[in-house]
């Protein structure tokens, strides 16, 4: 793996690819683990067979899946490339998806929650901004990124994100299983439609994503989001692991 390339592309683009991460083995043993814990997620969307866990780190059947990524010597070896040799850590934004939807976002704190960056720029950070690491456990191009995107402040509203889409040059990206996507937070990208994770035969042959960000430690921008995504949790807990019916959620 050639990593200083990677983080060169990371800079430039606002993504990459880790290549063939975890084996067939190992995907097969997360694909399992996600599927063993569905009643422990939320469904925010009208599909039956769509389903999300925010903050999965914290429930024990699947903190598992977690420390295996955030142990992984290549991530690592990455992300201490791009960090410089500074210490960074796992900020807490954490995802399972399993059949999900999504529109045009980064990873930022939007809307209401995005008064926690009133103090920060999240733009002029070079090198030492949060970094998602994606799992696909599946082969596909379901994920779509304006390259460059996270180099120019965007707005922290997803309706005016998604206007702005559709005036930005868009990659679809080729994904295997067992790779991992690196990816700046600030990047607008966006995943499956809700017409294709509509397809019935997704119910016996879901699509799994597993994520994880990152940031360095003593980072105004890092502290920020962990603060904010914590608070922002909360109330995903209280929308949809609390019995009430599900609605179109974050």
């Amino acid at each position: 793996m050639q990593v200083h390339g990677l983080v060169e592309q990371l800079n430039r683009d606002g993504c990459c690819v880790l290549p063939s991460i975890f084996n067939d083995e190992r995907i097969e043993e997360f694909r399992k683990t996600t599927l063993d814990n569905l009643g422990s997620m939320g469904q925010t969307r009208d599909v039956a067979h769509s389903y999300h866990l925010a903050g999965f780190h914290r429930f024990p059947a699947l903190s598992f899946l977690h420390s295996q990524i955030a142990a992984n010597s290549s991530i690592n070896e990455f992300l201490s490339k791009y960090y410089g040799g500074a210490p960074y850590f796992a900020i807490g934004l954490s995802d399972v998806t399993v059949n999900r939807s999504q529109h045009w976002h980064t990873d930022l704190l939007r809307g209401e929650y995005s008064t926690f960056l009133d103090a920060i720029d999240p733009w002029s950070m070079r090198g030492d901004g949060c970094i998602k690491a994606l799992v696909y456990l599946q082969t596909g191009r379901s994920l779509r990124i304006a390259r460059g995107s996270h180099l120019v402040p965007t707005p922290l509203d997803d309706k005016l994100l998604d206007d702005l889409a559709g005036t930005r040059e868009v990659t679809q990206l080729e994904v295997n299983a067992g790779d991992v996507v690196m990816m700046d937070i600030r990047s607008l990208h966006r995943g499956s439609t809700d017409d294709e994770m509509r397809k019935p035969e997704l119910a016996d042959s879901p699509k799994i994503l597993i994520s994880t960000v990152f940031g360095p430690v003593k980072s105004a921008f890092a502290e920020a989001m962990q603060l904010g995504n914590a608070h922002r949790m909360a109330r995903w807990d209280r929308q949809h692991l609390s019995g009430k019916s599900a609605s179109q959620g974050a």
